[in-house]
């Protein structure tokens, strides 16, 4: 059965325009200011990029402590934990207020935060949770500012081991890199478990955000669930790559893969993209109503697996066009993706040696085939082909 579909969403296009409204001013602001100090984790996550589940894109801000649960436990059942994916994120939806003593508490839709996290982790899954930079999340509801040191208090003593960081209703005069960190100053004080910080703000965030221990950071606005958009946004992923690290990657936004809109061609090419750019893998659908197709995607062993090899090196694109060439340097090995814009069919005769790869055999991944190169390649319309070098 297909996935719900959310997009478009009124509230993402209003969202859009208040992105876009408070991240000039915010563009300004960080890009002029150098005084804050640099952050350093004494905990820093496993060196690859984060794969998880996040509730956003599936549910927005209908959620619960049972929907959680729930799709927790279908992440046991469907095998997406065992691939990987460990994160259980919670994004805008949950807050409810603050008390006399400034101390942030949930809606009634989630009576005991701690005791949900300590039911995922004991399920072996990771707890993520959201807040804003601003007084007001990108929803309305309460945001961190002012409180970012007894916000993250309470996520560590509620066992969270993700926090997304948002970027709305920012005050003037106030800058993304001070506040976010303040935030993650705070959570670095935790010396029990690391914590993954992942920020969305638009600030040209990859040239001051590894300073300040940040694990994530966006680089575009929020996915619209279209193919167009989604190339859109792995071409200006595509050239940051010098910028990520062992520790800290450029965030394209989540895996829509079962969240409705795309077909299992623009699906795969998705999966394809993320892992060649050593993207975090959020996953943001209903995965009750996540079909067969869907969940062989998002689990497939050799797609994640150039994801998170140990080079970290994330893709360049060596050739751009109607058909695009990617290539991504490997632990052991080469992988490369030749994306097809078009909506037709096309045929691509691929030749290694003219994008300087010695190899005459690979293992292409969604049709499970050995291809002996160079060779002439078939690439369904908005499809793509996947292979790992042998």
């Amino acid at each position: 059965m297909a996935a719900r579909q959310f997009f478009p969403h009124q509230r993402h296009s209003l969202m859009s325009l208040r992105f876009i409204l408070l991240l000039s001013i915010g563009t300004m602001l960080a890009c002029s200011t150098t005084d804050f100090s640099t952050v350093a984790d004494p905990l820093p996550p496993p060196p690859h990029p984060a794969m998880g589940w996040s509730t956003w894109y599936g549910f927005q801000t209908h959620i619960s402590d049972s929907l959680i649960r729930q799709q927790a436990e279908a992440m046991l059942a469907n095998g997406m934990r065992q691939a990987g994916y460990e994160y259980v994120n919670i994004d805008d939806g949950w807050q409810g207020y603050r008390d006399v003593n400034g101390f942030l508490h949930p809606n009634s839709n989630f009576p005991d935060m701690k005791a949900l996290g300590d039911y995922l982790h004991s399920l072996g899954f990771k707890f993520g949770i959201y807040t804003s930079l601003g007084r007001k999340s990108c929803d309305g509801l309460v945001g961190s500012f002012g409180h970012e040191a007894q916000d993250a208090q309470t996520f560590i003593d509620w066992g969270v081991d993700f926090v997304k960081y948002d970027l709305c209703y920012l005050d003037a005069g106030e800058t993304a890199p001070s506040l976010v960190g303040k935030m993650s100053t705070a959570l670095r004080k935790n010396e029990k478990h690391p914590v993954v910080l992942s920020i969305v703000v638009l600030s040209e965030p990859w040239r001051w955000a590894p300073r300040l221990a940040v694990n994530m950071w966006r680089i575009a606005p929020d996915e619209t669930g279209t193919y167009k958009n989604m190339l859109r946004i792995a071409d200006a992923d595509a050239r940051l790559a010098l910028f990520a690290s062992g520790v800290g990657w450029n965030d394209p936004d989540m895996l829509l893969v079962g969240a409705g809109g795309l077909t299992l061609d623009e699906n795969r090419t998705q999966m394809t993209l993320w892992a060649m750019l050593s993207a975090p893998l959020i996953s943001s659908t209903d995965l009750l109503h996540l079909g067969p197709s869907q969940l062989e995607v998002l689990t497939d062993p050799h797609a994640i697996a150039v994801n998170q090899d140990p080079e970290v090196q994330p893709a360049t694109i060596v050739k751009q066009g109607l058909v695009d060439v990617w290539r991504k340097r490997l632990a052991e090995g080469w992988a490369i993706a030749i994306i097809n814009r078009r909506t037709e069919p096309v045929t691509y005769f691929l030749d290694p040696s003219d994008f300087n790869l010695q190899t005459s055999v690979a293992y292409e991944i969604w049709t499970k085939q050995t291809v002996t190169l160079p060779s002439s390649i078939t690439v369904a319309g908005h499809g793509c082909v996947f292979l790992k070098t042998l």
